[in-house]
């Protein structure tokens, strides 16, 4: 009885085995079904971004085109040979519950003919039964032990499939990574050329629209006191800014799109100027407040570094903004309402975050 228990569980363990391959060729496959698709876009991109040339040259792993050919390891493939086939069938035959069933009934039925005394062949001990359990026993472990060989065998091939599966997988994680590595290279310097040049978009604008400013500034100046100034009527252009001044605006510039996203903003390269958003008043004074209060860190921390120049102002003062006089938030509040121009005249406009 044990050893047709033990037949029929390993019967049931090779089973068991062999659909956990089959799943795990499977998910395999479809991993590098993935990695293939992956390697693909990775290709196409590395195509966009180095005008036709792959940016890095690799080639998969050989194991991924030997899988898509090789079936699953399965215990009945390595029952190869004649001793090997018969161990096989008779582990099909006997290794089941009902070889198990016709096992234990037949010694039943033996012994009940004979205390019934319908069968006198073999009395009880039943001597020529028990003769006849110790040949099947030994056919039996034999059978056992072939079989543990044969799932010893197919184990230690799906053992080796699986490392290869997963040497191949890292294989083309390492490519990706690679790639991915070259691709950050070419976007770094694409992505620092764009920003420089918005910057300089933007600071420019920047520029214009304070120049803007200061010049009606000086116009109301003139028309208040009656004093013209030599340069009430000059725009100073980009190129004539000396280049500590240009060098300001260039960090106004950039600081441009984190006020916008502190107010819940952001700016996009123009696609739609009737979307664009109209900042509030509220709007308007938070980024009034955030713009005074980081060009005072860095006029202060400006100073500690470098005497000031002829061109800094001596009206900005190092004052909180709540202190800060209505006249002198004039002029930081009429900057900030023509964020949108600045915005639209490098090219891009303002659009409110959902």
């Amino acid at each position: 009885m044990l050893c047709l228990v033990i037949l029929v569980g390993q019967r049931v363990l090779s089973g068991a085995a062999d659909r956990r391959s089959v799943q795990t060729y499977e998910n395999a496959e479809a991993i590098f079904n993935q990695v293939a698709d992956l390697q693909a876009h990775l290709d196409r991109q590395d195509r966009v971004l180095s005008r036709g040339l792959s940016l890095l040259e690799t080639t998969e792993h050989p194991w991924i085109e030997r899988h898509r050919v090789q079936n699953p390891p399965q215990a009945a493939d390595q029952a190869v040979g004649v001793n090997g086939r018969i161990a096989a069938w008779l582990t099909v035959k006997l290794g089941s519950v009902w070889g198990f069933y016709l096992a234990l009934g037949s010694q039943a039925v033996w012994i009940l003919l004979a205390e019934t005394g319908i069968q006198r062949i073999d009395p009880y001990p039943f001597a020529f039964m028990s003769f006849l359990s110790t040949l099947a026993q030994l056919v039996f472990m034999i059978v056992i032990m072939v079989g543990q060989d044969v799932l010893g065998r197919t184990g230690d091939r799906r053992s080796q499939q699986t490392y290869l599966d997963a040497q191949a997988i890292l294989h083309e994680c390492r490519r990706m990574e690679a790639r991915l590595d070259a691709q950050d290279r070419v976007l770094d310097s694409l992505t620092g050329y764009v920003t420089a040049q918005v910057t300089e978009l933007l600071a420019q604008a920047v520029h214009e629209t304070r120049e803007r400013l200061e010049h009606q500034a000086r116009v109301h100046a003139a028309m208040t006191t009656g004093e013209v100034p030599p340069d009430a009527h000059a725009l100073r252009g980009w190129d004539q800014l000396p280049d500590r001044q240009r060098a300001s605006h260039r960090v106004q510039a950039r600081r441009i799109g984190e006020n916008l996203a502190a107010i819940g903003c952001f700016m996009v390269p123009a696609f739609d100027p009737e979307q664009s958003a109209a900042l509030t008043d509220t709007e308007v004074r938070a980024l009034a407040c955030l713009e005074y209060q980081r060009w005072i860190t860095d006029r202060i921390a400006r100073r500690a570094a470098e005497p000031p120049g002829p061109e800094d102002h001596d009206d900005a003062e190092p004052l909180p903004w709540d202190e800060l006089p209505d006249a002198a938030r004039i002029r930081h509040l009429q900057a900030a309402r023509r964020i949108p121009v600045v915005v639209q005249r490098a090219g891009f406009q303002v659009l409110r975050g959902m």
